[in-house]
């Protein structure tokens, strides 16, 4: 008997064919659609056999429809493919905004070091203090801002911190120490004056140079609050409180006005700079003269004349301290009229009399103003004669060379890795000038003064004759130096005097017509009984007036086209860094 393994009905059983497909493993079967071909790459196992849609369950295709469209989409090649673009989108982001941070590091550098060649900063100075004065001279600039005025709240600042620094013996200020009388109070400034004579000269121009800049600053911020909450400076006017009941509207755009609870001055008054240059020990003396005559002008400027005649008188004794030895014999200081011999004359005494004089005419005091201008004059036409070194003007003087590329490669290449030297100090103005072209400007301009003090004084003849010899002595030195270091002096004296000479012509133009209208209307008075004889005079006068006038018009097109002429190409491309 077979055993029941071995009967022949078992062993022929399982070959026999069943009657229906086997079950799949799954549950429930998958469906199979004809639009996918690889079968094999889907991530969940399906049947072996064809589906037809149409011939499965609709409720099995409602019950499974979500997991199905998954299980469909994410096969291995769409992981895969998935899987690189997010690595190259990754990639890519990296290496975008590595790019981003390299090239906005690379354009600071390039500004700082064009800033740097433009202001140069002292080596000694940290970082810090070096940027902070690069960017606060580029803020003060017209160009700087879209609106193209200066943001003197930045400015100043910027000139605030870095004063700050440099002030303090932790950062910048070591070997800054105490006036020998313990430093001057000034009532309103404080404590003013120290000494810094240790200190290098480039640290110490620059130092002035960021007191200067302070009070500049200052002085357009003059009577700015500062809304403390936000750290917004705002005019005065425009501040919401009792002590400005109507205050003025903002601008479109601008921040919304403040409180005065929470508004402070937005900065230091400007003598708290000024007078810190003129108490400092270590500045030069044209330093403390020129801080000197712009606290004058700035007083003059505030309705203040007397202070600022005791500034300008201050200025004086500055520029005759100098030579200690007997240069208060070479000026009154009471007068301030230079001596016809004087043993001392330098630059900084014919500058700070020049200036009192302004401040004498500025005031109508033409009495004291037109001696101190000619003793000026003849001072300056006493000068010795300078060396002839400079070159005569000619027509191509201003056009130069073009510099070869290979050496505009070399010396850019050279200067980014080779510091160059700082620049050397500007002359102290306590030495004799020499008569030149440069101090021939200078000259013209006492003649210009001289010429407006004798019209205004109803001397219109004299003063149309000097200033006419002011144009022409204007213009001849400025044909001598036009396109060389130092014209701009020049270049102002020649504008300033013509302008006098125009207007000092229309107002006489003008004079003679209202002098003709006045013998018309007397004559039309008296004519009936008092016929005139010798009549047209007032009309030749009117047009000698006239032809006076196209004369200067003439002369003023002329040294117009001459003074643009002047004015050397702009450089531009990024090798003239």
């Amino acid at each position: 008997m077979w055993p029941p393994r071995l009967s022949p009905f078992h062993r022929i059983w399982p070959l026999l064919r069943p009657f229906r497909p086997p079950k799949a493993h799954s549950k429930s079967p998958y469906i199979r659609l004809f639009s996918q071909n690889s079968l094999l790459l889907l991530v969940t196992p399906v049947s072996p056999r064809p589906q037809l849609p149409f011939l499965a369950s609709k409720n099995l295709l409602r019950q499974r429809g979500g997991q199905w469209q998954l299980s469909r989409l994410l096969t291995t090649e769409r992981k895969r493919y998935i899987r690189e673009q997010l690595w190259l989108a990754g990639k890519y982001t990296v290496y975008g905004y590595t790019g981003l941070v390299l090239v906005f590091l690379i354009s600071f550098g390039v500004q700082n070091e064009y800033l740097e060649r433009k202001y140069p900063t002292p080596r000694e100075w940290t970082m810090v203090s070096r940027m902070n004065y690069r960017s606060a001279r580029r803020s003060e600039e017209p160009n700087a801002t879209e609106t193209g005025m200066t943001d003197y709240a930045r400015s100043g600042n910027l000139y605030r911190i870095l004063i700050g620094r440099l002030e303090d013996p932790d950062k910048d200020g070591e070997e800054i120490g105490e006036l020998d009388e313990g430093g001057i109070l000034v009532d309103g400034v404080g404590k003013t004056g120290a000494d810094i004579s240790k200190k290098s000269e480039p640290w110490r121009r620059c130092y002035y140079e960021a007191l200067m800049g302070a009070a500049r600053a200052a002085e357009h911020l003059d009577g700015w609050v500062i809304d403390n909450t936000r750290r917004i400076s705002f005019p005065k006017d425009v501040m919401v409180g009792p002590d400005n009941p109507n205050p003025k509207p903002v601008p479109p755009g601008a921040h919304s006005p403040p409180l005065q609870e929470n508004c402070s001055p937005a900065y230091k008054p400007p003598e708290a700079y000024y007078l810190k240059v003129l108490t400092t020990k270590g500045f030069s003396a044209k330093q403390r003269l020129a801080s000197a005559l712009a606290y004058a002008d700035w007083l003059s400027f505030k309705g203040l004349p007397d202070s600022a005649e005791e500034m300008y008188r201050w200025g004086l004794d500055i520029a005759v301290s100098t030579h200690p030895d007997g240069a208060i014999n070479d000026v009154d200081i009471s007068t301030g009229i230079i001596s016809e011999h004087p043993e001392h004359l330098s630059e900084n005494l014919l500058l700070a009399a020049t200036s009192l004089a302004v401040h004498h005419a500025r005031n109508k005091d033409l009495s004291a103003a037109l001696p101190i201008f000619l003793s000026v004059l003849r001072a300056r036409r006493s000068l010795s004669e300078a060396p002839h070194t400079a070159t005569k003007f000619t027509e191509n003087q201003n056009t130069k060379e073009l510099t070869p590329v290979p050496s505009l490669v070399f010396d850019f290449l050279k200067s980014m890795f080779v510091e160059e030297s700082y620049p050397p100090p500007p002359p102290s103005g306590e030495d004799k000038p020499l008569r030149s072209p440069t101090e021939n400007c200078e000259e013209a301009g006492v003649m210009a003064y001289i010429g407006e003090v004798l019209f205004a004084s109803s001397n219109h003849a004299a003063g149309l004759s000097w200033t006419h010899d002011a144009v022409d002595l204007a213009e001849a030195s400025f044909q001598k130096v036009a396109g060389a270091e130092g014209d701009e002096r020049c270049r102002q004296c020649l504008e300033v005097s013509l302008k006098n000479w125009q207007k000092m012509v229309l107002q006489m133009a003008r004079n003679g017509d209202a002098a003709k209208e006045g013998k018309e209307a007397e004559n039309r008075r008296w004519g009936m009984w008092l016929p005139s004889f010798g009549g047209g005079g007032e009309e030749k006068y009117k047009v000698n007036w006239e032809k006076e006038g196209d004369l200067v018009e003439m002369r003023y097109r002329k040294a117009k086209k001459m003074l643009d002429a002047s004015i050397p190409p702009g450089q531009s491309g990024w090798l003239f860094l």
